[in-house]
């Protein structure tokens, strides 16, 4: 079985089957519908990822499944993501490391775990979000601040046990909703979450739309200040739970706190944690903050193969080293039979 890490997040899906190589593509789950005209002459019953996401964009009035909202599972189409997944890096049978938040129910990680396993043919390990970046990044005793589209997952780690952790249903969504107010009273067209992700962190980047037989647009330029003022608040209030969560641990745990996901990707986040947690720790962040988690994920499914293989190896040596034993005595007991 070969393994891979899958991060299946609100607003992007991420998976490596190699851990450098990751795969990324809009959480987005369309279902077909007939259309006036096929000029390809063929017909989907769903489209996944990007191809759902310009249909998104541009055909209004079409059912829009993302699975997850607030970091729960609202229904089965997360299945379609991992589908995809897999099949887009070629993997039959694999071992897939995942995650959910840290405050997911039991029932959540038993359904997930058993579904992906029943429809996939696979077998899955489950970890709290935030664990899959500390394994990317080697960091066996810290914190980790997950920024992800619909919640926050904070948790808390030493020497690569879990001590505790929380879950706040506050991510990037709820910056993004009071950033499309701005928008909306600015240029008066709405944008979805992955056009402002693009918006706000590529210079010069413009997106537009036809409204009223004109073409209007919206440029980072003209809203980046607009963004800065919404995303202070929005970084004090997740850390400030953070630092609640922190409070009257040993100060060799929290030497290194780690900021991830997709929030601690946007302009100016990272810069913002690190004057607030100054007289707490270092903060640091992986090279790329939103797929570290599913290149943690490899690492740890590929660790877990390693291990079964290892026990299947000594299982198989140690029949055959008890065949070698029963043969050997067979054959004394003939010898001695013969005397």
């Amino acid at each position: 079985m070969k393994p891979v890490g899958l991060d299946i997040g609100t607003n992007y899906t991420k998976t490596t089957a190699d851990g450098k190589d990751v795969l990324l593509f809009p959480s987005v789950v369309v279902f077909g519908e007939e259309k006036d005209w096929s000029l390809k002459k063929a017909h989907k019953d769903v489209y996944i990822g990007q191809e759902a996401l310009d249909i998104v964009q541009n055909i209004e009035n079409v059912e829009v499944l993302r699975p997850l909202h607030e970091g729960r599972l609202m229904h089965k189409s997360y299945l379609e993501l991992a589908r995809y997944a897999l099949s887009s890096l070629g993997v039959n049978e694999p071992i897939i490391g995942t995650g959910l938040p840290v405050k997911s129910s039991r029932q959540e990680r038993e359904e997930l775990t058993r579904s992906l396993e029943s429809e996939l043919n696979a077998k899955v390990i489950l970890f709290p979000e935030p664990v899959g970046t500390l394994a990317h990044m080697g960091v066996e005793t810290g914190v980790c601040i997950d920024i992800g589209f619909g919640t926050t997952d904070l948790v808390v780690i030493s020497h690569m046990e879990y001590l505790k952790g929380d879950t706040m249903l506050m991510g990037v969504d709820r910056l993004y909703e009071n950033f499309e107010v701005t928008i909306r009273n600015k240029a008066g067209i709405s944008l979805t979450p992955e056009e402002m992700t693009k918006l706000l962190t590529i210079e010069g980047y413009e997106i537009g739309r036809i409204r009223g037989g004109k073409r209007i647009s919206v440029k980072h330029e003209a809203i980046i200040e607009d963004y800065k003022s919404l995303m202070v608040s929005w970084v004090e209030r997740i850390s400030n739970r953070a630092k609640m969560l922190m409070e009257g641990l040993s100060t060799s745990i929290v030497d290194k706190i780690v900021l991830t996901g997709g929030g601690a990707a946007l302009p100016g986040v990272f810069d913002e944690f690190q004057q607030r947690f100054e007289d707490v720790g270092k903060i640091i962040m992986p090279e790329d903050p939103i797929k570290a988690n599913a290149m943690g994920y490899y690492i740890l499914a590929k660790v877990f193969s390693e291990e079964s293989s290892g026990e299947e190896k000594t299982a198989k040596e140690e029949k055959a080293e008890k065949g070698k034993v029963d043969k050997t005595e067979k054959t004394e007991t003939k010898k001695k039979g013969k005397k």
